[in-house]
Order: structure tokens, then sequence, then C-alpha cells
């Protein structure tokens, strides 16, 4: 589990690869729930419009977009392996534009409307001629709009006829002396009439690969504890832009996500085909629990009424649920005899999970797994012959989730041991295994040598639950480079069962120059606050003397404005621990900063300094006076920070308080020896998102602003720029040419100058 970390250069080599509280009188600490998702951050471009052939069905998402879609056949099955929600950025997949439509279909598909009234003559504008004395008309420009019966699930698709209507007619008179309209006056005589029309519609196709039609949910492996399969949809009270649906007023508690399915073809199925849907789902996780007044809700599509109807519910609580929080598995059986018939059984059937949250951030967290939807089911239809991985490949080192290279020593430095957790969705078949379930992990560096790093292959008898152990000190060969090593890690199931896509994880472990606690996704939200001076430690200790030449911060937002809560980061060579009014003078204080919210998908801001020389122990973090609360993203999955975070309050410094354990997301960005000096103070650089990576070759990224032209330019780890090409409408960038290696992307945006970047491995073909 490794997210993309960033870093700058040109004509020089800077940096590359890149709630529980303390219950006392001098309480500091505070864990709470995500006001945002900083992995979600970015700004959508505008729709564009395209030529393109119609397509056969046609549903409306939002009220603006009409989804072509296909219609999926039984069975249904996904378990989140792979996110197949709507896609992230959408727009590529908008072809045209429908202006101002009216009729039945406005009406079938539920679209936003405005209402106006317009004249069904033509309509004239009015002047006073000044010079000769006379009032003059114009013609107003006519208005087409165009009407689209209903027509079955064909809405849209025909254009039944267009009428032009005109602005209002209105009679003046006049200031023969200024020329200044008097006194208008609307003409009751002419024809009118009251239009309810769509100003604006988009079509859009959605790709086959998704299975659902929107991505206010989000699918991830890290918020579930113990899911059923590996990945999840969770609902919270964000939007799909990790944002909160409500900024202007704290605690709104009302409708937030949704995670509606494409259409499915039912028809012409009855009773006797016993169709049943399931899922799993579970409250909280590693994130916020759900309360009273919370809910998840589960809807079907009625043809006759073309509403949502309600078949399932579950409210929040009314105090914390027990923990650890386990997944519960529910069957609905999908009906055909009530009145009238045919309510459910169609071509176009589609189901939709929805919560009730407080909309105010990443609050009250509803995670669903494994939605199976089918026919010739019974109640009892709860085992699935599966037996899947939980979470994502670990990282392999043992203090760190990265380190620099350079830093990296041997074994000592790799963890004792990682466990693989692996669930049997059959209960019969963990009774009854053997058959052994076999399994072969592989392990392969990349970079500076290509070659094998570990191989086993093994069985187990797979029980409900399992873990499979590796140790990686013991068994793991590294030829580490002086600058520079990848490490690609695969484990793979081998036993032929319901869907290959969890089978496998995989992770890519980087040792380059960042140092890190923290696997890049933030659970929780971490700060200080009360009164008087507050400090913040973060404990790290090295091999060798380094230097630092810059740090990441993953800012997350709060329910209060803190845009201007003036703070300093500082480095400490030490600081002494519960001793009142210690000296603890740190050997580095940056200017005055406030926080920095990055629109990016990573979401870390990263700062550049002057060259800072470290000893083999010291601590980083910040300092503020101002009560508000500053508050970073805090890893639970990750807890190799925990042990290493103190706060200082009331004249001491003490332990961290905080009882969930987790890792607070500070980076810092190191320097080799061989790696030339930047003298940039306090700059910061934005990442960009780039895959996949690592890349054989062709490397895409997500344009921060698609109306902006940007220049993108490749460094290999010297500070050569390998590549350099302008970048507007293509996000792509070619590196087949390139050896095998890390290299750094750098992306400006020619408009407002901002960089951002990420760090690209190259592998061998």
């Amino acid at each position: 589990m490794l997210s993309n970390t960033t870093g700058k250069m040109k004509f020089f080599f800077t940096i590359l690869c890149t709630v529980s509280l303390l219950l006392a009188t001098a309480q500091v600490e505070e864990l709470s729930p995500l006001p945002s998702n900083p992995r979600l951050y970015h700004t959508y471009p505008a729709y564009p419009t395209m030529g393109g052939a119609q397509q056969r069905y046609v549903v409306v998402q939002h009220g603006t977009q009409l989804i072509e879609t296909d219609t999926l056949s039984l069975p249904f099955v996904d378990d989140f392996s792979t996110n197949t929600l709507k896609p992230f950025h959408y727009d590529q997949y908008v072809y045209d534009t429908i202006y101002r439509a009216y009729g039945d279909c406005d009406t079938a598909k539920h679209v936003n409307t405005d209402t106006i009234r317009l004249s069904m003559v033509q309509s004239y504008t009015y002047s006073f001629d000044l010079t000769l004395q006379r009032v003059d008309s114009q013609p107003t420009q006519g208005i087409v709009f165009h009407y689209y019966p209903q027509v079955g699930t064909e809405c849209f698709d025909q254009l039944a006829d267009s009428i032009t209507l005109y602005p209002l007619w209105y009679h003046y008179t006049f200031d023969s002396t200024s020329g200044a309209a008097l006194h208008p006056v609307l003409d009751a005589t002419a024809p009118d009439t009251l239009m309810v029309y769509a100003p604006m519609l988009f079509r859009s196709r959605m790709p086959a690969s998704a299975k659902w039609l929107d991505n206010y949910a989000t699918q991830n492996y890290d918020f579930p504890y113990l899911p059923p399969s590996i990945g999840v949809a969770t609902l919270d009270g964000l939007n799909e832009r990790g944002r909160p649906y409500n900024l202007t007023t704290q605690a709104i508690y009302g409708s937030a996500d949704t995670l509606t399915s494409k259409p499915l073809d039912l028809g012409g199925l009855q009773d006797a085909d016993s169709v049943y849907l399931s899922f799993f789902y579970e409250p909280r996780g590693f994130g916020d629990w759900p309360n009273l007044y919370d809910s998840l809700k589960l809807q079907f599509l009625n043809n006759y009424t073309s509403t949502w109807d309600q078949v399932w519910g579950i409210p929040g609580f009314q105090i914390a649920p027990p923990s650890p929080d386990t997944f519960h598995q529910v069957m609905i059986r999908i009906p055909t005899t009530i009145l009238p018939t045919q309510q459910y059984m169609f071509k176009g059937f589609q189901f939709r999970f929805l919560n009730n949250a407080s909309t105010t951030g990443m609050n009250d967290h509803w995670h669903i797994d494994y939605v199976r939807l089918g026919k010739n089911r019974t109640v009892t239809d709860t085992s699935i012959n599966d037996i899947t991985f939980q979470y994502p490949f670990p990282s392999i080192l043992k203090d760190y989730t990265e380190m620099p290279a350079w830093q990296y020593t041997d074994s000592t430095d790799r963890a004792d041991s990682i466990i693989l957790n692996v669930a049997n969705l059959n209960p019969d078949q963990a009774i009854n295994n053997p058959p052994a379930t076999a399994y072969s992990i592989v392990a392969t560096e990349l970079y500076p040598t290509a070659g094998p790093a570990y191989s086993t292959t093994s069985s187990f008898n797979a029980t409900l639950e399992n873990t499979i152990e590796l140790f990686p000190s013991a068994d793991y060969s590294l030829a580490p480079g002086p600058d520079s090593t990848v490490i690609s890690s695969r484990a793979t199931i081998n036993v032929p069962n319901a869907l290959r896509d969890n089978d496998t994880i995989s992770a890519t472990q980087t040792l380059c120059n960042v140092l890190a606690y923290d696997d890049g996704t933030a659970e929780m939200a971490y700060g200080l606050r009360n009164l008087y001076l507050k400090k913040f430690g973060y404990e790290f200790k090295l091999h060798h003397p380094d230097t630092i030449v810059g740090f990441q911060v993953l800012f997350t937002n709060t329910e209060s404005d803190v845009h201007d809560l003036v703070f300093v980061y500082n480095l400490w060579d030490s600081i002494t621990i519960n001793r009142p009014q210690a000296d603890d003078t740190p050997r580095y204080t940056s200017n005055n900063q406030i926080p920095l919210y990055v629109d990016s998908v990573s979401g870390y801001a990263t700062y550049r300094i002057s060259p800072l020389a470290v000893g083999t122990h010291f601590y980083f973090g910040w300092s503020q006076t101002d009560t508000r609360t500053l508050q970073i993203g805090y890893d639970r999955n990750s807890t190799k920070g925990f042990r290493h975070m103190f706060v200082y309050s009331n004249g001491v410094w003490l332990p961290t308080g905080v009882q969930t354990q987790g890792s607070p997301m500070i980076r810092l960005l190191m320097r080799h020896s061989s790696q030339i000096a930047t003298g940039i103070d306090d700059m910061h650089v934005s990442s960009i998102r780039a895959y996949p990576n690592p890349t054989a070759g062709v490397v895409r990224f997500d344009l921060p602003d698609g109306d902006h032209s940007y220049q993108a330019e490749v460094y290999n780890s010297t500070g050569q720029l390998y590549l350099e090409q302008a970048v507007s409408t293509s996000s792509t960038i070619d590196m087949h040419a390139l050896p095998a290696g890390i290299y750094m992307l750098r992306l400006k945006d020619q408009q407002s100058g901002i960089t951002y970047q990420n760090k690209i491995v190259r592998s061998a073909e």
C-alpha cells in the first residue's frame, strides 16, 4: 500500500520519489472524523460537446446528465475488489448536448426543469431615436425548444418537433430628451405560453466495465474492518469530489450518498424464479460510527410508478457499536405478486443504496460489500464459493512504510513478519477443507537490478478467517541501489472460485527519498486544540546522519474555518519527556504558515526547504498558539508512527494520549549526499496522480484544470531532463524510450504557474 509522492527538479536534482481525547486538565489532542477526503480532491473540467451516434438505452443521472448504458443480465455480482463505480473523470464520456428540451420525457426521467413565460408570436424591442424623434423597433431573437415525447425507454432518442418562441412583448413610453425607456407595459394582446423545460442536458455513454451509475460512494480498501472480500463501497457525508455536502452550517443532517445500479434485465421473471438480492454491510469500520438518526437504506425502482420504493433499512446507534465491528449479510427477495404485477420484474430494473448522515464531513460510515442479485436462490443461500484476500499487500519494512534507499542497511530494516488476511465465504467448504487452499507469493526487484527477491508456494486449510504469515526480514533478498530501490510483491490464491479479481493482491515498495510512517490514506483527522502554546513532535530515527530538503503534510478540512490559522513547523534535535519547562528550543523554525489544502488526488502539501542536516534521532512537527484545531490526516491502517507521537501542553512534553492507534500523516523528504542542494526555501508544490505506476511505457495523468495548458517534463535521478512536451487535451506521456528506473514527472500550469509532480517507476519490458 504505497502512495504517490512528489518532487520538483529543473537543472538540478532536488527530491526524487517523493475519538479518543487526552482527558486531562491540559487536554490538547483530538481525533475526529475526516471533514473531507483528500484523496478525492479534484477539479472537474467543463463538459465537452462531441458528435456521436445515439445509443439504445437512456437513464437520467443528477438532473443534467442523460446516461446511455447497457442493460446487465443476471447474475449481478460485485465485491468491489476493483472499482466498478461511474468513472471518476466522467466528462470524457459526454458526447453531445441537448438544449431546451420539453415534453413527457422531462417528467418520466425526473429531469430538473425551469419555467418561463414566452410569446407565441414575433415580439419586438423598442428604442427612441433622438435624431429623428421617433420610436424604432427590432424583432427579438427566437428561442428554439425541442419536444421529446415519452416512448418507453427511448426517451430523448426521438425528437418529435421543435417550436420557436420569443421573449415577451413590452410597450414603452420614452423620454424625448434622453431617450430613456419609461413605464414598460406588457402587451396583453399577444398570445403567450408557459414553458416548462430542461435548459441543458448532457448525453453520455456509460462504459461497459462500470456496474453503477454514480460515484457518490467511494470504492476503497482502507475503511472496512475485516471485510468479506478486499474492497468495499463506503457511504458517508461527502460528495463525489471528497468535499462535504454542506459547508455552511455545522452538524447538518440529511440525505447524503447514493449507490445506484445500472439497469438490469428482469423481464419475464416470475415468483417461481426465486430472485434474491443479497449484500453485506458494516457500520463504522475504521471510520466514524453512524448515530441514532443516521441510516442505511435499500430501494427498488418501481416500474409502475417510476418511483423508488424502500424495501430495507437500518438506523444508526444511540451509543458506539461494539468493537470490532462485523459485517452482516442481508437477503431480500424480489417479489412479483404485489399488485399491479411487474412492479420490479421488468427490463430496466434498478436498485440503490442510500444513507442519511451528517453532511458536513466524512461522517457516519456504512460499508457495502459483495452485492449479488440472481435467480433460483433461497433465503438460506448465504454461502459463496469464494476464498478471497481482505486487505492489500502491506509494506515489507519494519519501522516505516517508506524510507530512503541510502538509509536502508540490511534485513533488520525489513519487517520480521507481515500478515495477509484471507476470508473463506463458504462455511461448508471451511469445514470440509482439505483439500487445501493453494497460494503463491512472488517478489521481484525491478530496480536497480532486475531479479527475483522472494518466491514461495504453499497451502492452508481454509477456515472462515485465515492468515498467511510472511517473514520479509528472513526471506526477502534485496540488492539495494545507492539512491533508489523498487520491489514488487504479489500474492495469489490458486483455487477456482466465484471471483478471480479478489484472489490477487500486489504492492510496489519504493526505497527512495521519502521517510514515512503512513500508507498514504487517511481514515480520521488528528489535531491539537485548547489554550496556550501547543506543540506536536514526531520522532524519527535513522541509521546515519542525513539531510532534510522538504516535507509533506496531508491537511484535512475542519468544520470551522481555519484557513487563517497561523502556526510554524519545527525541528528539534531532542525533547525531554515528562519534565516541566524543559528546554526544547527547536533548531529549525519555518516562517509563519497557514493550512495548505491541496486539490489533488494524493492530497499532500509539499514544502521545499534549504538543506537541513539532521542526526540519527530528532523530532519534526509544529507549534501553535491559536486555540482552533489544526487537523492533519490520521492513518489507522498503519500504526508504525503511533509510539513516536509526542505533544507539548501546559509546559511539559508527554507521549500521545490518544487511544486509537494510527499514524499522523507527515512525511520527510531526504537528500543523499550525492544529490545537489536546491536552495529553495518554503516552496509549496502540489502532487498529481499518474497511472499506471510502475509503467512499462505510457503514463496517463489527470489534468488539474481541463481548460489550462501545461508543460510536462520528465527527469531522471540525477536531474537530467529526458522528455518535455506541451500538454493541453492529451494527458499521456510515452516513456518507452527511457531505460528502467525512477523518474520525476513535472507538470507546470502555464496559466497559474502552479507546479504538479510525481515520481514514476519505469519498469523493465
